[in-house]
């Protein structure tokens, strides 16, 4: 490809040589052939600079990746392949000349738009050795969850004169996952009315077979021996046992709403953003106390994630949170109908949604109330995010705030723990504010 240089050589020359011949100066005339023979040999020279772009592995770097021109290679290391939104990546591009001549290399390392630079620079333009390599060095901020990919690598290879120039792209790709950042929550006010009996599972400030001393009473037929306390007995002169506390487990529901209309509002403040912050932070903290996890997430389809405990069920929770995304319509009836014979009878049950665009809401949480469901709703509201991005005038919100505000006082009224989750109010406060604390 000629750069702007040999575009102006070229120029020149042709003008040189017409005026050369109109003017018939031969000094003219040869000064331009002079010119042309030596585009001519920086063209060809240049011609031989790369070839075709193939796949090849470096032993430098042990389970790296590398793509290479027939001189020039390109590998790439990611300094972790998950982080939470708002957490940063430091990525480093190793550049190396196999070539025995010196390389003019301009090279971008393409990484997503939503993605900011926080130091370094993911372009360079330099001169490389003979048979040398170098590094570059940035590091991005990752502000929205989800699955990116960091590639590939642009690159332009100058002449040694700076004439011409070949582009090619060296298809090195690193992938790695942003999940939704987390609130610390000490206290959710969410607890099972039917809580299972597990074994070193969360305390529920009930007497029963568990592990924390719970109170004194007296000593029954039938108790055990192990469980008297003898120091009790010496004090009263009564035989005391000892009551623990009993361990057991909840079943917890999260709903998450992904239909196209959850991402109304500014890409980083919507309902979906929200509401898998919000997912992300209940899960962690449920299974810390050791409760039973499922998480559900519709959209243009239902996906779900069976209900367990751990770490590694947190981490698949986070997984299929960070791969939401906004698209289709399916009603919340659909997905009521679909789970409600497979849950346990009291589960609570966490729905995230802004309650639009959806006619079966009523109707779908009224089943969840009929057989006696605990349903929480937290309800991050579009409007205030379209209000807030001035695409929505006064009176158009204030319309559309008295039906959402109609619609919240229905649910209310049929028991359903409900919150109209105001942009930049924190989780716990939700919480609070939807179970009445």
């Amino acid at each position: 490809m000629w750069s702007r240089k040999s575009a102006l050589l070229g120029s020149l020359a042709v003008s040189m040589y017409l005026l050369g011949l109109t003017l018939r100066n031969s000094q003219l005339v040869t000064v331009a052939v002079v010119i042309f023979v030596f585009l001519t040999y920086a063209a060809l020279f240049a011609g031989h600079a790369d070839v075709a772009a193939s796949g090849r592995r470096m032993d430098e770097w042990t389970g790296e990746e590398g793509v290479a021109l027939s001189n020039v290679s390109a590998m790439r290391k990611l300094s972790a392949a998950r982080v939470f939104e708002d957490g940063e990546v430091e990525i480093t591009l190793r550049m190396q000349n196999h070539s025995a001549l010196p390389k003019i290399l301009e090279v971008r390392d393409r990484v997503p738009e939503v993605m900011r630079i926080k130091k370094g620079a993911n372009y360079i333009l330099m001169e490389l050795g003979p048979r040398r390599e170098t590094f570059i060095e940035y590091t991005v901020e990752c502000p929205l969850r989800g699955f990116y990919s960091i590639g590939p690598v642009a690159i332009r290879i100058q002449d040694t004169f700076g004439l011409f120039h070949k582009e090619k792209e060296l298809h090195v790709y690193d992938d790695f996952l942003v999940f939704p950042k987390m609130e610390d929550l000490k206290d959710t006010f969410v607890k099972s009315k039917v809580p299972k009996i597990f074994t070193g599972a969360v305390n529920i400030r009930q007497p029963g077979p568990g592990s924390e001393f719970y109170s004194l009473r007296e000593y029954f037929d039938g108790d055990s021996f192990r469980s008297i306390n003898w120091n009790a007995y010496a004090r009263s002169g009564k035989l005391m046992v000892n009551e623990r506390e009993r361990d057991a487990v909840s079943d917890i529901i999260l709903i998450v709403d992904g239909r196209a209309v959850s991402e109304t509002g500014p890409v980083s403040r919507n309902a979906l953003v929200y509401s898998t912050r919000a997912s992300a932070s209940l899960a962690r903290y449920f299974l810390s106390r050791r409760d039973s996890v499922g998480l559900i997430v519709y959209g243009d389809e239902v996906v779900s994630v069976d209900r367990d405990t751990g770490k590694k069920q947190l981490y698949v929770i986070l997984t299929k949170l960070a791969g939401a995304m906004a698209r289709g319509n399916t009603p919340l009836q659909v997905v009521v109908n679909r789970i409600l014979p497979h849950i346990n009878k009291g589960s609570p049950i966490i729905v995230m949604s802004n309650l639009e665009s959806d006619p079966t809401i009523v109707s779908a949480l009224r089943d969840f109330r009929a057989r006696d469901f605990d349903v929480t709703v937290l309800s991050p509201s579009s409007l205030e995010f379209e209000f807030d991005a001035k695409r929505l005038d006064r009176t158009g919100f204030e319309v559309m705030k008295t039906e959402r505000d109609i619609l919240i006082s229905e649910l209310r009224g049929m028991g359903v723990n409900i919150m109209d989750w105001e942009p930049d109010m924190l989780l716990s406060t939700a919480l609070a504010g939807a179970r009445g604390f």
